[in-house]
């Protein structure tokens, strides 16, 4: 009986283990396509086979006010290897811890500084000058240095003068000179340091157009506020505006002057610490002409003739003198050429027949036009028109 029983129940485990050997032989594999479809994916217009996705909302980034200064500086300009000082700039005394106010004179060698009370003594066997420096950073300053000598100073119509000489060290821009200086009492002048040749010599040109030019300097500065992210803070923009001297012609420190309506060349020293130009006059007289102020005078040429003029009378002007009253001169209006510059030119009338040049060149003609380099000498020259071209003005 249980023989019997034994074979259908052996029939049944046998069927059941080929059953699951069936199962596991026919798993598709992953890779057959034919049994793995995708799945459909609705079309769009923009990306058929990308699903459309709702548009995510940005939050706003935070922003907070920052201010903006802007400034603008000028910084100094060269030529030709030589520092561009305007007729105007403040200059250090290093060595005494001072500033004051000077002006740029190519018409002096040296330099003079405005010092009051003034006395000679000796210390230790040499001899020294006691005096009072005027205007100054800190006031007025006593001082006692050793003297280096002592000068002589022409005057028109005048005695010449003796003046104390000492040594300065003296800086202006990157300029650091040690130079003679005078004293005298500039009292009368705007500036209480005037800065001569012997400064400048091979290191400076001056521009009359400009002043307080030699150092950097924040010349305007404004703000200005705006939204920003808040990872952003106030800061300075600089905006660097290089002093222009464009356009402007080098003269030297003395040069060939035209007078082409009588056809006189004259040597001329250029003098920036002079407004008006001025000529040699000699025998000078006035009169009356269609009731107008006129002026006859002799003007001695460069082979010491006396050539005759007679010029209208532009103008009187009175000219400052050390210790002395002001003088009354005439000014008249001349043609003057100088290189390729050729204007109107006001000279005051004097004699000039202790001076080494019979022309003085001022600053009006050189406003706009020309720089001057005291290291050079007749630089124009090879600028001079010929007969029958142009000049410009």
């Amino acid at each position: 009986m249980f023989r019997n029983l034994a074979l259908p129940a052996l029939s049944v485990f046998i069927m059941i283990l080929t059953a699951c050997q069936t199962v596991y032989e026919e798993r598709p594999a992953e890779d057959d396509a034919s049994i793995i479809q995708p799945t459909p994916v609705p079309e769009t217009s923009e990306h058929p086979m990308v699903p459309s996705r709702p548009a995510e909302k940005t939050e706003p980034a935070e922003t907070h006010t920052i201010t903006i200064r802007e400034q603008t500086i000028q910084t100094p300009a060269h030529q030709d290897g030589r520092l561009v000082l305007g007729i105007n700039e403040t200059a250090t005394l290093p060595n005494l811890n001072l500033k004051m106010e000077a002006k740029l004179d190519t018409g002096a060698e040296n330099s003079s500084v405005d010092a009051r009370n003034i006395q000679l003594f000796e210390r230790d066997g040499k001899k020294w000058v006691k005096f009072e420096l005027n205007r100054t950073s800190r006031g007025t300053e006593p001082l006692e240095l050793p003297l280096k000598g002592v000068t002589r100073i022409k005057r028109p119509g005048l005695p010449s003068e003796e003046r104390p000489i000492i040594m300065m060290t003296i800086t202006i821009g990157d300029i650091t000179q040690s130079v003679p200086v005078s004293l005298t009492d500039r009292s009368n002048y705007e500036s209480p340091l005037l800065i001569g040749r012997s400064f400048m010599q091979d290191l400076a040109v001056i521009d009359v157009n400009q002043k307080h030019i030699a150092t950097k300097t924040v010349i305007s500065s404004n703000n200005r506020k705006t939204r920003v992210p808040v990872t952003q803070k106030s800061y300075t923009r600089a905006i660097i505006k290089p002093v222009s001297i464009n356009g402007l012609v080098t003269l030297g420190a003395v040069e060939h002057m035209t007078l082409p309506d009588s056809d006189t060349v004259l040597k001329a020293r250029i003098d920036t610490g002079a407004l008006t130009s001025s000529l040699d006059a000699r025998n000078i007289e006035f009169f009356k002409k269609d009731d107008k102020d006129w002026v006859r005078f002799q003007l001695p040429d460069s082979a010491d003739n006396l050539i005759a003029m007679e010029e209208p009378v532009t103008r009187f002007v009175r000219i400052k003198r050390h210790g002395e009253a002001s003088e009354r001169r005439p000014v008249i209006t001349l043609n003057a050429r100088i290189g390729n510059i050729m204007v109107p030119t006001q000279f005051t009338l004097r004699s000039r027949e202790n001076y080494e040049f019979p022309a003085l060149i001022g600053a009006r003609f050189l406003e706009k036009r020309a720089l001057v380099d005291v290291s050079r000498e007749y630089s124009a020259d090879s600028k001079q028109p010929r007969a029958g071209e142009g000049i410009k003005p």
